[in-house]
């Protein structure tokens, strides 16, 4: 057995402190750095809160009360804290901003699936232009004014449903105002003859619009706009977006 000699012991201890320096400087493993943290998972869905943009809030405490019901992992975030996830929410908002048009447009642009639920019905008539324009220049929807269904459907006493024919094929009592749309957007809905909710590609990405709001109806946890949202969730996670049979 070999003998360690008093200078190679001074030699060895002088190269340590060295040695640890150098890994500390990036000369080696960062042995004293902290380890990274984990990746974070991108959650199911997201409840976007529009803040002074929600003009009806009760759709946004509906759609928590309805994703809860259906067992559906949630985050609830602002506006600016918007990140991609399964599904993103936006209920009861007006589009009177650049800024809130713009966000949505990115994440779809990244294969997100954003559910617009407007709100702009039971918003002030500038606000509800300004809506008009954002989704005309941003998502190419053509909306028209917000109508009530009472003058919508004049001389009819049917209870008013709207009809949707896709990710299911159910009928949702309607909540007393309406939003017209058009343009070359997939339908997903409608209340007689008109158009109510559409659909349209954005890139990698989903843009759904909803011109009659569905959030009340889940807060007072109506079976159909459960099982809407339910198959709401499992659509926006398929690459392939075809129609209900």
């Amino acid at each position: 057995m070999s003998i360690l000699s008093r200078r190679r012991f001074l030699g060895v201890s002088a190269a340590v402190p060295l040695a640890l320096y150098g890994n500390v400087r990036g000369n080696g493993p960062d042995l004293l750095a902290e380890p990274a943290p984990p990746e974070r998972a991108v959650p199911d869905c997201l409840i976007v809160d529009a803040g002074e943009h929600c003009t009806l809030r009760e759709s946004l405490t509906g759609f928590k009360r309805g994703l809860a019901a259906a067992s559906i992992r949630f985050e609830s975030v602002a506006v600016e804290a918007v990140q991609p996830a399964g599904l993103i929410v936006v209920p009861g908002a007006t589009l009177n901003s650049p800024g809130l048009a713009q966000a949505m447009h990115r994440l779809c642009s990244l294969g997100n699936t954003v559910l617009y639920e407007s709100g702009a019905a039971y918003s002030e008539r500038e606000a509800f232009a300004i809506e008009q324009q954002q989704l005309r220049n941003t998502f190419g929807l053509l909306v028209e004014a917000p109508a009530e269904l009472w003058r919508a459907r004049p001389g009819s006493n049917r209870p008013s449903y709207v009809h949707y024919r896709w990710p299911l094929r159910v009928m949702v009592r309607d909540f007393s105002r309406i939003i017209p749309v058009s343009g070359e957007a997939s339908e997903v809905a409608r209340l007689d003859d008109l158009r109510v909710a559409c659909r349209s590609q954005v890139r990698r990405g989903t843009f759904v619009f909803l011109g009659s709001p569905l959030g009340p109806h889940l807060g007072c946890g109506d079976p159909d706009a459960q099982s809407l949202l339910k198959a709401f969730w499992p659509a926006s996670r398929s690459l392939d977006n075809t129609d209900s049979p």
